[in-house]
């Protein structure tokens, strides 16, 4: 059933219900809690971390960093696995969807994915407010692993919708 929305996509959206028919209530939820960003993010880590079956991290923490789509070389760009277009319509949409602090709060599916990383080091993860393209079919977002302290890296996912499921191909971005 579509839901109208207006205002920031990333405002709260509400949903009036009727519990019985003198008693209406509504339900919150936010563009960090909805189906189509947490299925987005979910397919982003699984194919982050090179799993096969639905994945999703164990400790997930406000992102302190926003994503900057327009500042990227068009060589590294290219990679994406998106077309010029697809690219273009990214960054016109980039300030509707990004947001500061970004933290999804999302009903997770599948398997857990590590607690640490491959030399031991407990790590959680952040992701960007993923920016959606203009028919909502596909997504970029970035995805960091961190430990305590200074180390982490991060993978821009770009994320298409086929079949009915969100399918991520990522790339390194970042490393410190």
């Amino acid at each position: 059933m579509p839901i109208g929305l207006s205002g920031s996509i990333l405002g709260s959206l509400a949903l009036s219900v009727t519990a019985s028919p003198s008693q209406p209530y509504q339900i919150l939820g936010t563009f960090a809690s909805a189906t189509r960003t947490c299925a987005v993010l979910q397919a982003a880590y699984t194919a982050a971390i090179n799993r096969n079956a639905p994945a999703y991290p164990n400790d997930v923490r406000a992102a302190d960093r926003t994503f900057r789509l327009a500042e990227t070389v068009p060589e590294y760009h290219a990679k994406l696995g998106v077309s010029a277009k697809e690219y273009e319509d990214f960054v016109e949409q980039q300030a509707t969807y990004n947001t500061p602090g970004f933290r999804p709060n999302c009903d997770w599916k599948g398997l857990a994915g590590p607690l640490k990383d491959d030399e031991g080091h407990s790590t959680y993860v952040t992701f960007t407010s993923p920016i959606f393209s203009k028919n909502g079919r596909i997504a970029v977002v970035e995805t960091s692993f961190r430990e305590t302290g200074m180390f982490g890296y991060g993978l821009i996912c770009t994320v298409r919708l086929k079949h009915s499921s969100w399918v991520a191909q990522c790339l390194q971005s970042w490393i410190t």
